[in-house]
């Protein structure tokens, strides 16, 4: 029997909240001396990878709710899987549907994260990056006014969907939660 659970609500929500959850983790991590790091650059970029995983949960929401609505359980969730962390490919299908004010500098702030892997979440990967790419890590990661500019367009998105995803919350109806109980639900780990 084909699943019908998840619905592109549900999986829009879980995006979302990863998206608001590694910002705020990012947001503490800053602004905080601890945790300790053995290095400046690598808690920048520690920070900077929450960030990035940030941007990508918030368009993975967006691009789930406004593009994704044909879909439902198990169709659904390896449709959104198979954006992987490919930045460009989201912000192709997400830009149209994210506020007009938002639009130019997230797809700027996009080519710039697609250049910026997220394999540069490892030390080694990192003092590799930057001895290759000295200019583009000193235009973005390494700059405190791009990681804040970054971090405010993330919290615009995560806004946003946030207040669409709200517009779908509603009680409901007894019948309704016993439909949404015996639902068939895709479990990816299940075995």
């Amino acid at each position: 029997m084909e699943s019908t659970r998840p619905t592109h609500v549900q999986v829009a929500n879980h995006f979302y909240h990863d998206a608001i959850d590694l910002h705020a983790r990012y947001i503490v991590c800053e602004a905080s001396e601890s945790p300790e790091f053995y290095s400046s650059k690598s808690r920048r970029m520690k920070c900077f990878i929450d960030l990035r995983m940030a941007m990508e949960s918030a368009l993975k929401s967006v691009v789930t709710y406004y593009c994704h609505s044909d879909k439902q359980g198990e169709k659904l969730v390896k449709k959104v899987e198979n954006y992987r962390h490919h930045i460009e490919k989201l912000i192709g299908k997400a830009l149209e549907h994210l506020p007009e004010e938002d639009r130019d500098r997230t797809d700027t702030l996009c080519k710039q994260l697609h250049n910026l892997p997220v394999g540069l979440r490892y030390r080694l990967d990192v003092m590799d990056f930057k001895r290759n790419n000295e200019k583009l890590y000193g235009d973005t990661v390494g700059s405190d006014d791009w990681m804040k500019s970054t971090s405010e367009t993330i919290k615009s998105i995560a806004d946003f969907i946030g207040k669409e995803l709200n517009k779908e919350s509603r009680v409901l109806s007894s019948g309704e939660l016993k439909e949404e109980y015996f639902a068939t639900k895709y479990d990816k780990y299940s075995k």
